[in-house]
């Protein structure tokens, strides 16, 4: 619903009732905007009859605004879907106020499916309308650095904010994102979702830069074993303490050398161990335990 339009008719009540809006689908619309819980009797009425009545209103507001669109970085996109995202952001501000569309659509020949991000004022879902990715979110959640990262190559009928929300990583999660990504890397796997993640969280915390989701393609393109090794030795430096690090990787190393006995093929697990005693110890000492 148009928040903008919305704060007019409560403004000026006066003005929309009862020509436009009954008493009864006014105070409706204002314990919608105070978030107040409604009947399913008012809900019932609020996505029908008043929803008609604030889209008509909606596209009277659209018209005065000339269809302004907001771009960030065209010259990453390709201009024929420019144009398309145009025609999609018009299509979905018919019944939403703040849309944008982001994602390799805008700037790769092929492409899964086509991201649409709609905000609303709580909760989060993502849904497909046949290759149409529907990801709802609110303003709060638009500022983890995943979504700032996506808006950063855009089409969107609002200014979107630049505000990200750092929120650091456990260690377990990193330690399973780099196991993860140097198996992709071995078996050159078409799908590389942990080494995205890996160089995307190395560039956020280490180098406080966030990658564009072209920048990620690049680097996720050229990124040897070696850097996934360098990266996770730089990742928990940068996030943890000496001593945090040494006792829970200790521990994990002594696991790492029972499984190095008993599974085959196990050159992974040596290269973990070998990354793990050279995160804790220093290079010159690993191998030593």
């Amino acid at each position: 619903m148009n928040e903008k339009i919305l704060n007019i008719i409560i403004k000026r009540k006066d003005l929309f009732t009862p020509l436009i809006f009954t008493n009864k689908q006014f105070d409706i619309l204002l314990k919608y905007q105070n978030k107040e819980e409604l009947s399913n009797a008012e809900k019932k009425a609020l996505y029908t009859s008043i929803k008609k009545k604030m889209n008509a209103l909606n596209s009277l507001l659209r018209e005065q605004n000339d269809k302004e669109f907001f771009i960030t970085n065209p010259n990453e996109m390709l201009q024929e879907r420019l144009e398309e995202a145009k025609e999609l952001i018009n299509k979905y501000s018919k019944d939403y106020d703040k849309v944008f569309i982001a994602g390799s659509f805008l700037f790769s020949k092929y492409f899964n499916d086509i991201d649409t991000f709609i905000i609303q004022r709580r909760g989060y879902k993502e849904t497909w309308k046949l290759n149409n990715h529907i990801i709802f979110l609110t303003e709060k959640r638009l500022a983890q650095p995943i979504f700032q990262s996506a808006s950063l190559i855009s089409v969107s009928n609002f200014k979107i904010p630049r505000k990200i929300i750092k929120k650091r990583p456990k260690l377990n999660e990193i330690m399973t994102t780099y196991h993860e990504a140097t198996i992709e890397c071995l078996n050159k796997e078409d799908k590389q979702e942990a080494i995205r993640n890996l160089i995307f969280n190395y560039y956020l915390f280490c180098k406080n830069k966030l990658l564009s989701p072209v920048e990620l393609k690049k680097q996720t393109g050229i990124i040897t074993l070696d850097q996934i090794d360098n990266f996770i030795k730089e990742l928990c430096r940068e996030l943890f303490s000496k001593s945090y690090l040494y006792v829970d990787i200790h521990n994990y190393i002594k696991t790492l050398q029972e499984s190095i006995k008993n599974i085959k093929p196990n050159h992974h697990l040596v290269r973990f161990k070998k990354t793990y005693e050279e995160l804790i110890y220093g290079k010159s000492h690993a191998g030593i335990n």
